[in-house]
């Protein structure tokens, strides 16, 4: 069961993300196109549309993009645009953003001025986590849900959102009990599966992903663990819009096992549920702010200012999973992560934590160097 569900995610054909989309386009519904993992799901699904995360070509260079862009920008962006540009996403019926950081803004900015799709919004994200800020964000999201009944065109109700609300904590908790197993000396799943796997949730229908997110758990869970093996040392990678599960098998051939991830493609898109507003009503407002409040609460990546708490939380994770280094993978020109970056260090050494930061591009290149660098990194925490 492993191996068909790891397959669903081949790279060696770029048009496979899409696979999902084309076919809900093909039976007359919508497609909504998701630039950033703090837009809230569920109030697509329960238009009857489909959320599909963006993803940008594996080529190398971005010709078309560079009329719009400096190269020297985020380069997630970029390939993005350069996707956008050669009419790979056709199929999106809308386009969504958030102020993530001003390159995304620029991006989503280019994509409307283009008019390549005939809808498009974004949601301001308030980059600190105080009530107020917690306050706007819910207004954000409520303007969300507006557009999005709009490009429906009829009313999204309340029992339709809690079923969405429930079905998508239904796949989270799937996806911690397939984490849970990461913490074994020797994990059921390589760190590249576990990736295939959530980043198969960005694209394929909620439903599906739960169907098959339950039969691989139980397949799992029976599955008794190998124990005559000398356990590798734990990884835990952290990086923002890392979508190519390749990369983290290269990682892997350097001598490691990924066993934890603090990734927005990974564990920061399910860590926390949306559960039940805290009022116990169950109305379109009270809903919305419940789903306002899981999103500006997860995990959070760089972008956002709680960076004590950021550590706190990839330090927790260290200790729960028995990582014995952090590898941090920021993306060139990722200027968010690129300021947070000697802090993040600093602050886990002083913990006692082994951490290293490696530059990539978004597109893979260069795994020879990087295995390079990963294997020294593997000796000196061994």
């Amino acid at each position: 069961m492993t191996p068909s569900f790891s397959d669903l995610l081949s790279f060696s054909d770029p048009g496979r993300p899409a696979r999902h989309a084309l076919q809900w386009k093909a039976e007359g519904k919508k497609v909504v196109g998701l630039l950033c993992s703090y837009v809230p799901e569920e109030i697509v699904h329960a238009a009857g549309m489909l959320p599909w995360r963006i993803t940008g070509t594996r080529q190398a260079a971005t010709p078309n993009a560079d009329v719009y862009r400096p190269p020297h920008t985020c380069l997630y962006c970029n390939h993005v645009l350069e996707s956008l540009l050669t009419d790979e996403y056709e199929f999106l019926d809308a386009v969504v953003a958030t102020s993530w950081d001003q390159d995304l803004v620029r991006l989503w900015d280019v994509w409307k001025y283009l008019g390549k799709n005939e809808a498009h919004h974004i949601l301001h994200l308030p980059l600190a986590d105080t009530t107020t800020h917690r306050k706007q964000f819910a207004k954000e999201v409520k303007a969300f849900f507006g557009f999005i009944q709009g490009l429906a065109g009829r009313p999204i109700t309340a029992e339709a959102l809690l079923r969405s609300m429930e079905l998508y904590d239904r796949s989270r908790t799937l996806l911690h009990r397939i984490y849970a197993l990461r913490k074994h000396p020797q994990p059921a799943l390589t760190g590249a599966e576990v990736l295939a796997i959530t980043t198969a949730g960005l694209w394929m229908p909620r439903e599906a992903l739960v169907d098959r997110l339950g039969r691989l758990v139980t397949a799992l869970e029976k599955k008794k663990p190998e124990a005559d093996k000398d356990p590798l040392p734990r990884i835990l990678v952290s990086g923002d819009r890392l979508d190519d599960p390749e990369l983290i098998r290269a990682i892997e051939e350097a001598g490691c096992v990924v066993a934890m991830d603090d990734l927005d493609t990974g564990s920061r898109s399910f860590w926390n549920l949306s559960g039940r507003p805290p009022s116990g009503r169950l109305d379109l407002d009270s809903l919305l702010e419940a789903l306002a409040d899981r999103y500006h609460s997860q995990p959070a990546g760089p972008c956002m200012l709680n960076w004590d708490e950021q550590v706190a939380q990839v330090a927790h994770w260290v200790r729960d999973f028995g990582i014995h280094g952090v590898l941090e993978l920021p993306l060139m020109y990722s200027r968010s992560r690129q300021m947070r970056a000697p802090y993040f260090k600093k602050k886990l050494n002083e913990g006692g934590i082994p951490a290293v930061s490696f530059e990539l591009e978004y597109h893979l290149s260069n795994l020879g160097q990087l295995k390079t660098r990963v294997s020294a990194f593997v000796e000196m925490i061994q």
